[in-house]
């Protein structure tokens, strides 16, 4: 896209930082601007900037977490100016805590705004875009934070910046194959002087809880104080908004802006890489001993999880077994304790932060410890970008992301008081390392935000110099599980039975695609060991499709030479 006189741009978090440094240039090159945020206030002093460069403006105060606002801001830019041509995907927050502190309000209130609110804004403009057939451009702000190692002292938002990172390859890929005239790039910067560190003043109500103590502990001041320094004395944002439209004109997909990054980002690349090649694991580490430890594992009733729970009883442990399906779960259950395995079973579901909670009670107050947790419970709801409902994007992320960061929160403090050897393996997919496939961006953005996730847990082990827990991310290629049946499974909050989209051919051909490919993918038998052999060897990435390495390293590849093109 090289013509930019007279088109129009829609611009979230289009008040300040980011947003108005982008809207500045595009006023510059006689744009017409639809504004949205939700900050009114500041809202009114950037369209008075945008004015007197003699932009067309369009002021829409919105929640982006909102769909309904989402819909409704899309709605007034075609009232208003009838075609969109460069969206730029930009508001976002920063809450502040580690993951042993950061409350699940926090951890909602960041995912819908940072990574969910991205598909709402997709599913509505992408259409629009693809009708008018003309050359369009999508940018999604997501950060260095989506590139790197996790950042320790901030889970929430490196998990939902990778999760960005991951949603935006999708839109590519899905733009590629339909040849659809739509260029896709995502700006994954440093430390720049933003306004990212004052998003408190704007949390919505439904995500505030200004009495819980936690907002006035040290941890939580320490966080936000480091926050505020680390903006505050970041690079200066005037050149921003420029880069971003040469990004445009020259067709990148990865914008970013500080080349001191790229020895970290290598060495990350390296080190999946490594792993990559070693599908079946290393030379083993026999070591570390199983027996009478307990493994506490969710999705336990079918799949990796059940999978893995044999082979934890094979070892010697004790179980602690949970599942959103109560009847396969008790047959789980009584099978192994037939077979004199130690074992007991919650009934919950993972997205809901009370039942993570209970489960982990009810295994301390049977057992009194946790040694292994296998944060395995997933979903995967198919339909790509411009069709995916708003439940859909919700319940993939609620499972899939949050529920994974619910059970770190509540289980690792139990690990670094036991001081005991410990293991985490959080379920991720090869599909959270590669870039999108275009027909499940659901699953795609939430595979990677659960590797970025892991990541930061690791960082943060690292930081309070924790040395007895090792964290690993398992992400697999296509394997004989039961993940094509998610939807038997679907909670009641997450369901619109009334939504033709059901009903409809589209929907029909998306789930028969993903039952073929559930169904012809490698048998599963060897994943139970495989895990373990994992966790004996301490290995972070676990790929177990070597035919995906060249994939894996062709996006590293690009990632590196993308973050060449450098203004910092």
């Amino acid at each position: 896209m090289k013509e930019f006189k007279g088109r129009v741009a829609l611009i979230t978090g289009g008040a300040n930082g980011f947003g108005k440094a982008f809207a500045i240039e595009a006023a510059k090159r006689e744009m017409k601007i639809a504004l949205v945020d939700i900050d009114e206030d500041d809202l009114c002093g950037t369209t008075a900037v945008l004015k007197n460069l003699g932009a067309e403006v369009l002021t829409i105060p919105a929640d982006v977490s909102l769909c309904d606002d989402v819909k409704m801001s899309v709605a007034k830019t075609m009232e208003k100016f009838g075609q969109i041509d460069v969206l730029f995907c930009n508001a976002g927050i920063a809450p502040s805590g580690d993951i042993f502190n950061l409350p699940p309000r926090d951890w909602e209130w960041t995912a819908w705004t940072n990574l969910i609110s991205h598909g709402y804004y997709y599913r509505e403009v992408l259409p629009i875009m693809v009708e008018q057939g003309t050359p369009c451009h999508i940018i999604a702000t997501a950060s260095i934070a989506g590139i790197l190692h996790g950042i320790g002292n901030n889970p929430g938002y490196s998990a939902t910046k990778h999760g960005a990172v991951g949603l935006a390859e999708d839109i590519r890929t899905l733009c590629r194959i339909n040849n659809y005239d739509i260029g896709i790039s995502v700006f994954c910067p440093g430390y720049i002087q933003t306004d990212l560190h004052h998003c408190e003043r704007h949390r919505p109500a439904r995500f505030s809880c200004p009495e819980d103590p936690y907002y006035k502990s040290q941890h939580y001041i320490d966080a936000v104080r480091r926050v505020n320094v680390n903006i505050s004395t970041g690079t200066p944002i005037d050149p921003v908004g420029a880069y971003l439209f040469k990004a445009i004109e020259d067709k990148q997909m990865y914008i970013l802006p500080h080349n001191k990054f790229l020895p970290y980002i290598e060495a990350r690349h390296r080190g999946i890489e490594k792993d990559a090649a070693l599908p079946d694991g290393g030379e083993g580490n026999s070591e570390r001993d199983f027996k009478d430890q307990v493994a506490l594992i969710t999705g336990a009733a079918s799949g990796f999880g059940y999978e893995f729970a044999k082979e934890a009883a094979s070892r010697g442990m004790k179980l602690s077994l949970v599942d959103i399906d109560g009847e396969r779960l008790e047959k789980v259950r009584a099978e192994f304790d037939s077979a004199g395995v130690l074992c007991v079973a919650f009934h919950g579901d993972v997205s809901i932060y009370e039942d993570v909670v209970k489960s982990v009670r009810f295994t301390m107050d049977t057992y009194g410890q946790i040694d292994v947790l296998f944060n395995n419970a997933g979903v995967a709801v198919v339909g790509d970008a411009m069709h995916v409902p708003q439940n859909d994007w919700e319940w993939a992320i609620s499972v899939n992301l949050l529920g994974q960061a619910y059970y770190y929160r509540e289980v690792l403090p139990i690990m670094v008081r036991q001081g005991t050897p410990a293991n985490i393996v959080s379920t991720s997919s090869v599909a959270g390392i590669l870039p999108g496939f275009a027909k499940v961006p659901t699953y795609t953005a939430s595979k990677h935000a659960a590797v970025g996730l892991g990541e930061s847990v690791i960082a943060r082990l690292r930081d309070m110099g924790v040395t007895n827990i090792k964290v690993s991310m398992f992400c697999p290629g296509f394997i004989q599980t039961d993940l094509h049946h998610s939807e038997d499974h679907r909670p009641e909050r997450f369901a619109d039975p009334g939504n033709p989209y059901y009903q409809s051919e589209y929907y029909k051909a998306r789930r028969a695609g993903l039952d073929f490919l559930i169904t012809s993918g490698t048998p599963i038998d060897p994943v139970g060991k495989r895990l373990f052999k994992a966790m004996e060897e301490g290995q972070k990435y676990i790929l177990t499709h070597e035919k995906h390495a060249g994939q894996i390293k062709a996006r590293h590849q690009e990632i590196e030479d993308d973050a060449k093109k450098v203004i910092c």
